[in-house]
């Protein structure tokens, strides 16, 4: 589920420079059907991949060899493995069409994030990318982080990826309407809900079978001092944070929220 999602991408412009590829999947799904139900599967893949290019997973897969240390680590939300490809690491995602590639880059396992398959202080590092922790609600999300905890090794260091909750509040509105290079159509539009500080998102995509998927889903946005209370509650201290990948100070015109804590002894 390298999730991160749709307004990541809604909000800015990255390049395509990649076909989409083409999936195998389940030939029961008949042409001309609606298809509704969870959003991480077929749906995202064919969706948010065009928007993942190799210039961009190059560049976060530098950033994480560079900030994460040697030794064992995990990729929590691994999707179909891009960064896998880059970073040797253990993968666990909740998605088994996402699993089924990643598991051509390394040993992956389909999981539940708040229950990790691992032993206690089996990981030197872990990294958690595009938005996926935010696709959790709120009172999941220290579960989450507890396991991490459990997971990495005292002195080990953990990464965390999320969009910028000032991006969301200055265009509280946003959306999509065009085709991806397969010949799908997608639309999409998402709307901030400043209460619970998230982006309530639908997405729908018209293939060239005739099949229409389509689901909601949200974007949970954290700001820095979020980040310091949950961390610090799981047994982490924010060592570092940074507003991209080319380590700019975090501030309001940044486009993410990169933050870097350590496993307290």
């Amino acid at each position: 589920m390298s999730t991160g999602l749709a307004s990541s991408w809604m909000r800015t412009s990255w390049p395509t420079t990649h076909e989409t590829p083409v999936l195998q999947v389940a030939p029961r799904l008949l042409s001309g059907r609606t298809v509704s139900g969870p959003f991480f599967g077929e749906l995202y893949l064919r969706s948010t991949r065009p928007f993942l290019s190799d210039v961009v997973t190059e560049a976060e897969a530098r950033f994480l060899r560079t900030n994460l240390p040697e030794g064992r680590l995990l990729d929590l939300g691994c999707g179909h493995g891009r960064h896998l490809a880059q970073v040797p690491a253990f993968g666990i995602d909740r998605d088994p069409l996402s699993l089924a590639e990643a598991k051509t880059f390394g040993p992956v396992v389909r999981g539940d994030f708040r229950a990790l398959p691992y032993r206690t202080a089996s990981f030197r590092g872990a990294w958690c990318w595009y938005n996926s922790m935010g696709t959790f609600e709120d009172d999941q999300v220290p579960l989450i982080l507890a396991e991490l905890s459990r997971c990495v090794a005292p002195g080990g260091a953990l990464v965390i990826q999320g969009s910028h909750l000032d991006r969301a509040i200055a265009q509280p509105e946003a959306g999509y309407d065009g085709p991806l290079p397969d010949g799908s159509h997608l639309k999409e539009r998402a709307v901030f809900n400043p209460q619970k500080k998230r982006d309530e998102i639908h997405r729908s995509l018209q293939l060239p079978d005739g099949r229409l998927m389509e689901a909601p889903f949200f974007i949970r946005y954290y700001d820095l001092e979020e980040w310091r209370g949950l961390l610090a509650e799981a047994g982490f201290e924010v060592a570092w944070s940074v507003g991209g990948l080319d380590g700019a100070p975090l501030n309001e015109s940044s486009t993410d929220v990169i933050v870097g804590a350590k496993k307290s002894p």
